[in-house]
Parts: C-alpha cells; sequence; structure tokens
C-alpha cells in the first residue's frame, strides 16, 4: 500500500498504495483502474524576485487555486492523465495593478511506461497544455499559447527497517511551436513512510522560462527570462481504504523576475 500515497504527494505539487509497488509519478496506473485528486491551495507574497535575483517589496499578491487531476488506465503500459484548475489571482506591485478568475493551463496527456519492476519505474509523458491566457509573466512563468510538453519520469521505493523511502525525479520541456525549447522544469520528490497511514514528503520544483519578444498590436513586448525554484513539506494520512489527504506548506526559495510566494495546501485523493 505504498505507492497509492507516494503518487498522491507528488501529483500535489502539479503530481497509490497498491501492495508494495509504487505507483508514484513513473509508475503507470493498470488496466481500468485510476485516481482523482483535488487540491485547494492559498498563497500570497509580499516580495518578487527581479532580474539580478534580489527580493524586492511588493505591494502584495493572493491567489486561490482547486485544482483537479484525473488518471485513468488503458491497459498496463497506457495511462491518460488529465490536469486543470481554477484560479483567483489579485496583483498589486507600484501603480499596476492586476486581477484574473479562470481556469488555469489545461493539460491532456498520455503516458507510457518503459520500464517497470517491483521497487523502480521509469515512463515517458507526452501532453498537451492549453494557455489560460493569463497574461501577467510575474506570476504566470509559463509562456503563453499552447505547448506540447514531453517529460520523463523516475521513481524508486525501499522498505527498510524504520519504515519505507522513495524518491520520484521529473524532467520535462515545453514547446510552442516546436523549433524551440520555451520551458524547462525540473521536480524532485523525496518521501518517508514511517507506519501504513502516514507519509511525510519534501519536494523541489525548478521552472525556468527564457526570454522573448512579443508583437502586440502597435508595440513590441520584451518578456524576461524567469526563473523560479519552490520547496514544499507535507504530511498525508489514509483516513479510509482507498482515500486520502495531505496537509502541506510550500515556499519560492529562489528567483527571477517571478513573486516570491508562500503557500499552504489541502488535498483529498481516491482511486478507483
Amino acid at each position: 500500500m505504498f505507492g497509492a500515497v507516494v503518487k498522491f504527494s507528488v501529483v500535489l505539487s502539479a503530481a497509490s498504495l497498491m501492495n508494495s509497488q509504487a505507483f508514484a509519478g513513473a509508475w503507470n496506473q493498470r488496466a481500468g483502474e485510476g485516481q482523482v485528486i483535488s487540491t485547494s491551495a492559498w498563497a500570497h507574497a509580499g516580495e518578487i524576485f527581479d532580474d539580478n535575483f534580489n527580493a524586492v517589496p511588493l505591494r502584495g499578491f493572493t491567489k486561490v487555486e482547486t485544482r483537479l487531476y484525473i488518471e485513468q488506465g488503458v491497459t498496463d503500459w497506457l495511462t491518460l492523465v488529465g490536469n486543470t484548475g481554477f484560479q483567483t489571482l489579485n496583483f498589486r506591485d507600484g501603480d499596476s495593478r492586476f486581477d484574473f478568475d479562470g481556469l488555469d493551463d489545461i493539460e491532456i496527456g498520455a503516458q507510457f511506461k518503459v520500464h517497470s519492476k517491483k521497487d523502480l519505474a521509469t515512463s515517458l509523458r507526452v501532453s498537451y497544455v492549453i494557455d489560460s491566457r493569463l497574461d501577467n509573466q510575474a506570476i504566470d512563468i509559463l509562456r503563453g499559447g499552447d505547448q506540447i510538453e514531453l517529460r520523463a519520469l523516475i521513481g524508486q521505493s525501499r522498505e527498510t527497517l524504520i519504515g519505507d523511502f522513495f524518491y520520484d525525479a521529473q524532467f520535462a520541456l515545453r514547446s510552442e511551436a516546436l523549433s524551440d525549447v520555451d520551458g524547462i522544469q525540473g521536480a524532485l520528490t523525496l518521501g518517508y513512510k514511517p507506519t501504513p497511514r502516514w507519509l511525510f514528503t519534501i519536494q523541489s520544483f525548478a521552472n525556468f522560462s527564457d526570454s522573448e519578444s512579443v508583437n502586440l498590436d502597435l508595440d513590441v513586448l520584451d518578456i524576461p527570462a524567469q526563473l523560479q525554484i519552490n520547496t514544499q513539506i507535507s504530511a498525508a494520512r489514509q483516513y479510509s481504504p482507498g482515500r486520502y489527504i495531505q496537509l502541506g506548506v510550500g515556499k519560492t526559495l529562489f528567483g527571477q523576475n517571478i513573486v516570491k510566494e508562500r503557500s499552504v495546501f489541502i488535498g483529498l485523493w481516491t482511486e478507483y
């Protein structure tokens, strides 16, 4: 029953307890099985990283977000993935004011098993990401426009006398025109499961987008390069068979041209 909570933790960032085999990130769902994960998060920021990586004062930023993530096993080597969210954003910086209510990016993907055994798995995910049309780059590091994402995943778990340990590592590239790489993302999750019902995780995420120029009606908008490094810690508990709850906090540790967020989140997960 180790893998399900692992998967639950990985997904809540972005990312099943099924016998002794981990279904976290790199582990596909079995044919005909799946999971639904809903999360709610609240974030705020009083600082923003400038072009020189310095944190400077910000009038204010808040975000309330609810996300839904779905996995459905089609075959033992193919899992379909869906991911989206609704968010309310408020951004204030000097005379700049920005408010947004609407859908976040919508991801529709297919994950293919590359290699799997009891305690180790690798897989490859191809996704189409529909842009949310969120214009303010200070709070959205992903570039505008629909994109194709290619993601490589590897996960491994170990059982010991003091509990179970696991890691899940992911690396993704995003491109709008397929001729250039528009965004890069890396993620690492480390987990410890001391008892059958409890799991503790530390997650780190790195996002990067290169600078670009966008042609507007009568002008050209220069968008600077952006970097964002986040970390999250959380605790998850199984409260009934196939159902889990997770509580956690997060923080932007380092960045460039991105808000310095602090966040709290709660997630509920159901397997079927």
